[in-house]
């Protein structure tokens, strides 16, 4: 979805455009990979386009609730990411004179919020590195591959190193 952002430009707007963006279904495979999601539950994008200091910004709230695999255990479960903000934005000609990146949103094309590469910019941001299904996920014993967070395995707690043996009995063990 396009936005002209051309009537917030005008020297003393007051109007605001008003976003409220799901991507079609079809739309959501784009964002499975910038997520490392199995499958998109819910994605959107809210808030409001409008002047400020008289440059035009984007007040914006992006939500994405999906199913991705722990990176300990393999498991896939829920993962909601929630960021928000808020940018002036200018066109790509005027990228040289604002050349803050903390502050701005830059457009490809002169006066359209394309909200597609809007939110792939800043939901990408907010993408963890790895997911976990909880922060104490004991993930998968790397001898037998069993799940960890289900129970213990039969694999030995520790093995002794067999070059060691020689101390078998030195301290009375």
């Amino acid at each position: 979805m396009r936005i002209n952002i051309e009537p917030i430009r005008k020297k003393d707007a007051v109007n605001s455009i008003t976003i409220d963006y799901m991507p079609e279904e079809s739309g959501k495979n784009g964002y499975k990979d910038l997520l490392g999601a199995e499958k998109i539950n819910f994605l959107k994008i809210c808030g409001e386009v409008f002047q400020k200091n008289g440059i035009p910004a984007v007040d914006y709230r992006i939500e994405a609730d999906f199913s991705a695999e722990c990176a300990r255990c393999g498991n896939v479960n829920r993962q909601i990411i929630e960021t928000s903000g808020q940018k002036y934005i200018a066109d790509k000609s005027e990228s040289e004179e604002k050349d803050d990146g903390e502050n701005f949103y830059i457009t490809e094309s002169d006066g359209i919020i394309d909200l597609n590469d809007f939110i792939v910019e800043f939901i990408g941001i907010a993408v963890p590195f790895k997911y976990l299904c909880s922060e104490d996920c004991r993930g998968l014993c790397p001898k037998c591959g069993k799940n960890l967070n289900e129970g213990v395995c039969s694999c030995p707690s520790k093995e002794k190193n067999p070059a060691f043996k020689i101390l078998d009995g030195f301290f009375g063990t």
